[in-house]
C-alpha cells in the first residue's frame, strides 16, 4: 500500500487549500503516532523489533493489540490460529532476548504481567521455569528458540503474513484513486488509438473509390421521426402516381381512353358506310 503515502499528500494539499489549519494539525499529529505505519510491513516489523530490543513490553503489547483489533479481527476465522501462533512467537522472542542479554528483571516482569493470560495455554506451560534456568540455549525446551535460525524464520513469516493481509484487505474508495486514474488514462489512450485507426481506414477507402455501404437502421433504433419520414415518402410517391394517371387521361397512351376512341371510330365508319350504301 505504498500509494497511501501519495494519498496522504493529497489530503494535506486539500486541507491547506481549504484552510483547515486545525484539521491539518490533527492529521499530522495522528500520522506521527500511526501504529500501522501507513501499512508498510517493514516499518511495522522494525517497530516491533525496537520494542523487543528496548524491553518495552507495554509498547509491544499495545502495537500487537492495535493490529489485532483493527486488522486481524477482520480476517476470516480460519486465520485465527495463525495469528495466535505469531503472537506467541513474538512474545517468546521478547523473553528470549531478555534472557540471552542477562535481563532477569525483565524476564520476571514479563511473567508477572502475562501469567494470567498465558497460564492456560498449553504451549506456555514449560516456559514458566525460564527465569530459573541459567543456560536456556542448552535446554532442549528453549534451545531452538535461542538460535538465530528460528528468530530469522519468525521475522520472515511475520513479514509475509502482514504483506498478504495488507494486500488483500478491503480499502476505502479514496485508496483506489491512483488505480482508477491509471485505468482512465489507458482507456483514453485506447480510444485515441481506435480513432486513428478508423481515420486511416476511411482514408484508404476514399483512395480506393469504395462507395460507402448503405444500410437501413436496425428496427430497434427506428424512432417516430424515421416513421414519419417514411410515411411522407409513401404519400409523395402516391401523389406522383395520381398525377401521372390524370396527366395520361387526356392522351392516347391511356389504355382506357384508347379503348373508347377505338370503339367510337368503328361506329363512325359503320355509319358512313351505311349512308353510302
Amino acid at each position: 500500500m505504498a500509494h497511501l503515502q501519495y494519498l496522504e499528500e493529497l489530503i494535506r494539499e486539500y486541507l491547506v487549500f481549504r484552510g483547515f489549519a486545525s484539521t491539518l494539525k490533527s492529521f499530522e499529529a495522528e500520522l506521527k503516532v500511526d501504529k500501522e505505519k501507513s501499512f508498510r510491513v517493514d516499518k511495522i516489523i522494525e517497530q516491533l523489533m525496537q520494542f523487543i530490543s528496548n524491553y518495552d513490553l507495554i509498547g509491544l503489547r499495545d502495537l500487537w493489540t492495535h493490529l489485532d483489533n483493527h486488522i486481524f479481527n477482520k480476517l476470516e476465522s480460519h486465520f485465527s490460529p495463525s495469528v495466535k501462533k505469531l503472537e506467541n512467537a513474538v512474545l517468546k522472542l521478547y523473553v528470549i532476548n531478555a534472557v540471552t542479554n542477562n535481563k532477569p528483571d525483565k524476564v520476571i516482569d514479563f511473567f508477572l504481567k502475562l501469567t494470567p493470560e498465558l497460564q492456560n495455554q498449553t504451549e506456555w506451560k514449560d516456559w514458566f521455569v525460564l527465569p530459573y534456568i541459567k543456560n536456556p540455549e542448552e535446554n532442549p525446551t528453549f534451545a531452538f528458540q535461542c538460535t538465530k535460525q528460528w528468530q530469522d524464520s519468525l521475522l520472515v513469516s511475520l513479514h509475509n503474513f502482514l504483506a498478504s493481509v495488507f494486500q488483500y484487505m478491503p480499502v476505502p474508495t479514496l485508496a483506489h484513486y491512483e488505480e482508477d486514474a491509471t485505468k482512465i488514462l489507458k482507456l483514453e489512450q485506447k480510444n485515441e488509438s481506435l480513432k486513428n485507426r478508423l481515420a486511416l481506414l476511411i482514408d484508404r477507402g476514399a483512395e480506393s473509390n469504395v462507395a460507402p455501404c448503405q444500410a437501413d437502421p436496425p428496427t430497434h433504433l427506428l424512432d417516430d421521426f424515421y416513421i414519419i419520414a417514411q410515411e411522407n415518402n409513401i404519400v409523395d410517391s402516391q401523389g406522383k402516381s395520381l398525377k401521372n394517371i390524370i396527366r395520361n387521361m387526356g392522351t392516347g397512351s391511356s389504355p382506357v381512353m384508347g379503348r373508347k376512341e377505338a370503339g367510337s371510330t368503328g361506329k363512325k365508319k359503320n355509319v358512313s358506310m351505311t349512308r353510302n350504301n
